[in-house]
């Protein structure tokens, strides 16, 4: 069937004369004469080689092949009705497509969403978490496509887009109160090593610092007396760190709320540091959603210290 060809206008007018069981009726309710009311009707019954209505002279009554008819019209109109009321609000509806990775999903953004929330009570924000290496053009076009910003780890070099570094990489080790015993804070990097490790697996290429950065830039690691533990998820990696079962790398300012409730403790003050760190990410190809410059500056807001905050964006050329 050809939808282009149904008489629309005509079966919307059927309905209201139906409804009424007057033609005048239905010319009150759609604003039309009741001659273009019986003008549409004729044609519809035309098009249709069947009469629709019998015409008496204080109304209409359906024939029993236009109360057929009605009922497949009411449940047609309806449908598009509300398939028009949906395509509607969703016009009207704000959303904010929000990509980055489980980490600072969990211990970084989650803690103060509601305060973006607030910022932006008619604005539904949509945060989709992502564990790839989003480094090509390939990935980039595959996971970023949907999305209005993105905050990601990496150097900044994002091709076809444009980036913003928000935090650089500083981390240092960690461990929960409980696992310390007797052991005082600050110590020597050395000392660190005597514990048992918590190590964050990568897939392919490490994109983050291992513990083995961490031991080349402040000395090598002692014989360990404990056998280490490896996981692939950074959440599982605080998560043991927080149950006591060894020391973590921190990233900051991941930890920073674990740090400052005294949920974890910070057991070295030299923080091993790179050019990397979570940048905010725009597609240059996706049309500008007007809520993003909001979402940039909550992010920068003062409580992320200033050391740590970007302060103008680089366009990186795909």
């Amino acid at each position: 069937m050809r939808y282009h060809r149904l008489p629309l206008r005509g079966l919307a007018v059927f309905e209201a004369a139906a409804r009424h069981g007057k033609f005048a009726g239905a010319a009150g309710e759609l604003l039309m004469t009741q001659a273009g009311v019986s003008q549409h009707i004729a044609q519809l019954e035309a098009d249709l080689g069947v009469e629709l209505f019998v015409r008496r002279h204080r109304g209409v009554e359906l024939t029993s092949a236009g109360a057929a008819f009605l009922a497949s019209v009411e449940q047609g109109l309806k449908m598009l009705s509300d398939g028009v009321a949906s395509a509607r609000r969703h016009a009207t509806e704000k959303t904010l497509h929000i990509l980055t990775d489980i980490g600072f999903a969990a211990w970084w953004l989650m803690p103060r969403i509601a305060a973006l929330s607030e910022l932006m009570p008619d604005v539904e924000v949509r945060l989709i978490t992502t564990q790839s290496n989003i480094d090509s053009q390939s990935n980039i076009d595959a996971e970023l496509a949907d999305f209005d910003l993105a905050v990601l780890f990496g150097h900044g070099d994002w091709p076809g887009c444009k980036s913003a570094r928000l935090f650089a990489e500083e981390v240092y080790p960690v461990c929960s109160p409980s696992y310390l015993g007797g052991h005082t804070t600050p110590m020597a990097p050395a000392e660190v090593g005597r514990f048992r490790l918590l190590h964050l697996r990568s897939d392919g290429r490490q994109r983050w610092f291992a513990w083995d950065d961490w031991f080349t830039a402040f000395g090598d690691r002692p014989r360990a007396g404990q056998q280490d533990l490896t996981l692939n998820n950074y959440q599982l990696v605080l998560q043991a760190a927080l149950l006591g079962q060894g020391v973590a790398l921190g990233w900051a300012p991941l930890i920073d709320e674990l740090i400052g409730n005294g949920s974890l403790v910070r057991l070295t003050p030299q923080p091993l540091t790179s050019a990397r760190g979570y940048h905010i990410i725009e597609p240059l190809h996706r049309p500008r959603n007007a809520d993003v410059a909001t979402v940039k500056a909550w992010l920068a807001t003062p409580s992320v210290p200033d050391a740590l905050r970007a302060t103008a964006f680089e366009d990186c050329e795909g």
